[in-house]
């Protein structure tokens, strides 16, 4: 049994039932998917920046998904008129997403937490996703829910889970779950923590390691540890940079196994090539060779593809799906969140202890 579950964590999904409307792409339903998706990500990028929302969790990624799950389900005939818009929203324009966000990745900032932050960003990268594997099997849930659930936890957040079901091909259920999952216990992570640092006994920049090593999204990061001061503020989003920095090993980790056992046209590229422009965009930050207009430009625009992506996966989403899901799901996230709390405390009480 064990056996036949790691072989269907890495395989790919039977496709799902689709209409002869969606089946057949056109260009009003490529122009009218586009537009639906880009609608509901800048309703989110606007929800968003009103004031207090990004601080509460309710950032552009995660509003993304919610929003298009409410447009999915509100207008019914949205994914299938729609279909070929979202596929290519959900597929080439999230992952050229993906590739930017390297834009976002401040490498020549990593060095100052040293190689005991990249230990420990890669231990609990590693055991977040061994432990959901283990977790998800002993749990009867779908291997890869439980996949998209760890990596969401393990990494990056929603950013994440886009990355790993770019090269999965998870039912849209599946990735919206696992989105709203590490959502919830991201944010309930970001309010935790600081409530928990007097008790801690952790310095300011210990405190920020330990929420950047144990908190799901970026912005969760940065709100999480800005209570403590600057020194936590900027450790916690070193620390956090380090796991962000781990997503294209782990993804083609994933890719490595998915083609175990394929031949021929059926195994993927070993490296997808979005994860080449994810390494290039890493380089050219350290090298500061574009200038800081282009290089900010570059972010926000990796941010409106991943939110449009998004909005796509949700728009494919149906709330009764989504229910069907199960406290499975929930019993994963909450498991590894509560793991991530305490590992990520004990390294860093190690680290600062030595």
């Amino acid at each position: 049994m064990g056996g036949a579950y790691a072989a269907s964590m890495f395989s790919a999904h039977t496709p799902e039932p689709v209409t002869a409307a969606a089946a057949a792409p056109s260009s009003r339903g490529i122009a009218g998917g586009l537009v639906a998706c880009t609608a509901v990500a800048a309703l989110a990028a606007l929800v968003a920046a009103q004031p207090g929302m990004t601080a509460r969790g309710l950032g552009w990624l995660p509003l993304a998904v919610a929003l298009g799950i409410v447009a999915g389900n509100l207008w019914p005939a949205l994914p299938v008129r729609g279909a070929a818009g979202l596929a290519l929203a959900r597929g080439p324009l999230m992952r050229a997403g993906i590739a930017l966000y390297g834009l976002r990745v401040g490498i020549h900032e990593l060095g100052s937490v040293g190689w005991s932050g990249l230990a420990m960003a890669l231990f609990i990268v590693m055991s977040t996703l061994a432990l959901a594997r283990a977790a998800g099997r002993r749990l009867g849930l779908d291997a890869q829910c439980a996949l998209l659930i760890g990596c969401g936890s393990a990494i990056c957040g929603a950013a994440a889970v886009a990355a790993a079901d770019s090269v999965i091909g998870a039912r849209a259920r599946h990735v919206s779950a696992a989105v709203l999952a590490v959502v919830v216990f991201g944010t309930s992570g970001m309010y935790l923590l600081p409530l928990l640092q007097s008790a801690s006994g952790l310095s300011d920049a210990s405190f920020g390691m330990w929420v950047g090593l144990t908190v799901h999204e970026l912005g969760h990061v940065v709100a999480g540890a800005a209570a403590a001061g600057p020194a936590a503020a900027a450790a916690a989003l070193v620390e956090k940079m380090m796991r962000v920095m781990l997503l294209a090993p782990v993804v083609m980790l994933i890719a490595a196994r998915m083609n175990a056992g394929r031949s021929g046209a059926a195994r993927m590229p070993a490296v997808p090539g979005f994860l080449y422009g994810f390494a290039l965009m890493i380089a050219l930050n350290a090298a500061q060779l574009l200038p800081g207009w282009l290089q900010s430009f570059g972010g926000e625009l990796a941010q409106a593809l991943l939110a449009a992506g998004l909005a796509a996966l949700g728009a494919n989403t149906r709330l009764a799906d989504m229910a069907g899901a199960g406290w499975r799901v929930w019993a994963l996230a909450t498991l590894l969140w509560i793991y991530l709390l305490l590992a990520g405390f004990a390294l860093v009480s190690l680290v600062a202890w030595l």
